[in-house]
């Protein structure tokens, strides 16, 4: 059964039922993933599932409803359900539904289908070269504990009885290696994430060679004395990092509190440097989108402009409270059954920025982090504070020397925004932090002056 045909139905028997205000978000995902352990399949998954999520919104209070198929029962469950639901369900925060006007986004690259022309085998001969290139990247190299390669094809359909009808269809994937070396006794791991539209961008060789060399200069990696550093944090750090913060973006936690940003827009939040852009247009991501969750278009925005805060990120509930117009960013973080939060697309930086190379130079004496542990027990999104283990490499005289490692650093999410002194030019997608597989940080290495770290 289509999406359109199935919502006629649910539509006509909620209107018999006399429900006013209804809306059904449909969610289709095609999900393939594969692991290789020692040669042989340890992880196979391949897998289309659908998931319905039907509310129905009757004097301030909503019911939800769910279904994992399309067809006749289902119908009657989802609009009986809800309508139950609805009236014993308490809830103090107001829900709206969105009536489809503003202009939605037109472009075709949302979904490519080139991973869906791939065959099992291929996919699966992928993952097993994966785990075999990294390990004949390095004699040292004598595991690769973790690796996989998933991609997934996602359609979204939303239409509601304020006239709103929206469809999506997207795809993307990503690849992952871990692996472990020894070199005189001296085990050291090193990890590695790619995202991309299509198999070619995820290119193995680009692993292999990023693991290789940063294991090399780990094996020659100790301690350094505390104190004050010029640090670069590195790509998929930086992203990292950022990404664990983002929250503090979140309309939702302005307005609780909950946020270090409350009550500060239009300051100077972070470096004359710093251009932070939600983006729900980047090509190259799986997740852009041309609507959210809620029906709402989205929208590329500046929320830091040239160090000032511009705007926070609102869902419909958010902007009516504010007195402002949602900026498109509500989402359902993990399945179609949890209700919308408030999140970034792909956060990506403005700025032109430098070669890695050339800021390295610039450096008489500082560190390159390129790995934090630590981020979901070690910062506090709503303080800024954070406190985390890193590893990296030594900077002296303009050149990397050597690796570090037992080192932590620590400051504030802020400051760290404020004391960028260069950005680079070699954005990159992180591993995606606390808003999961929805959102991603496509951003480059940054030079931050005066840098805590602890280490001998």
């Amino acid at each position: 059964m289509t999406f359109e045909k199935f919502r006629e139905m649910v539509f006509e028997y909620a209107a018999a039922k006399k429900a006013n205000d209804f809306e059904i978000y449909i969610k289709k995902t095609r999900e393939f993933d594969v692991s290789i352990q020692k040669g042989e399949i340890e992880k196979y998954k391949d897998a289309t599932t659908v998931g319905v999520s039907f509310k129905v919104l009757k004097d301030g209070k909503v019911g939800y409803s769910f279904s994992e198929t399309l067809n006749e029962q289902a119908v009657k469950l989802l609009v009986d359900e809800a309508l139950e639901n609805v009236t014993v369900i308490e809830s103090e925060e107001q829900d709206f539904l969105y009536d489809g006007s503003g202009e939605y986004a037109s472009f075709n690259t949302l979904y490519l289908g080139e991973f869906d022309r791939l065959t099992a085998r291929e996919k699966i001969e992928i993952a097993m070269e994966l785990e075999k290139s990294v390990l004949a990247s390095r004699p040292e190299i004598f595991m690769v504990p973790y690796n996989g390669f998933s991609h997934k094809t996602s359609e979204i359909y939303i239409a509601n009885s304020s006239g709103m009808e929206v469809y999506s269809k997207s795809d993307g994937g990503h690849i992952f290696a871990m692996a472990l070396g020894k070199r005189n006794d001296s085990p050291k791991s090193v990890f590695y994430f790619k995202v991309g539209k299509k198999p070619q961008d995820l290119g193995l060789s680009d692993i292999t060679t990023r693991i290789s060399r940063d294991m090399e200069l780990l094996f020659t990696a100790k301690p350094v004395k505390s104190g004050k550093y010029a640090v670069i944090f590195r790509n998929d750090a930086f992203g990292s990092l950022l990404s664990t913060f983002s929250p503090m973006f979140s309309a939702k936690s302005v307005q609780k509190g909950f946020s270090l940003l409350k009550g500060r827009l239009g300051e100077k939040i972070a470096s004359e440097k710093l251009t932070l852009i939600d983006d729900p247009f980047l090509e190259m991501s799986p997740v852009s989108r041309t609507f959210d969750d809620q029906g709402v278009p989205t929208r590329r925005k500046a929320i830091i402009e040239k160090g000032e805060l511009k705007t926070y990120l609102y869902d419909l509930k958010t902007a009516r409270i504010d007195n402002r117009e949602s900026t498109g960013n509500a989402l359902k973080l993990g399945n179609y059954r949890v209700p919308t939060s408030i999140s970034h697309f792909n956060l990506v930086l403005e700025n032109e920025g430098v070669s890695f190379e050339d800021m390295v130079k610039t450096i008489e004496r500082g560190l390159v982090i390129i790995e934090l542990d630590g981020l979901h027990s070690g910062a506090n999104p709503i303080s800024g504070d954070f406190s985390l283990g890193a590893r990296g490499f030594l900077v002296e005289k303009g050149r990397i020397v050597g690796g570090v490692e037992e080192i932590t650093v620590s400051g504030n999410i802020l400051n760290v925004l404020k004391n960028i002194v260069e950005t680079g030019n070699d954005a990159k997608f992180s591993m995606p932090g606390m808003a999961g597989f929805s959102s991603y940080a496509f951003l480059p290495s940054v030079l931050v002056e005066g840098v805590d770290v602890a280490g001998l």
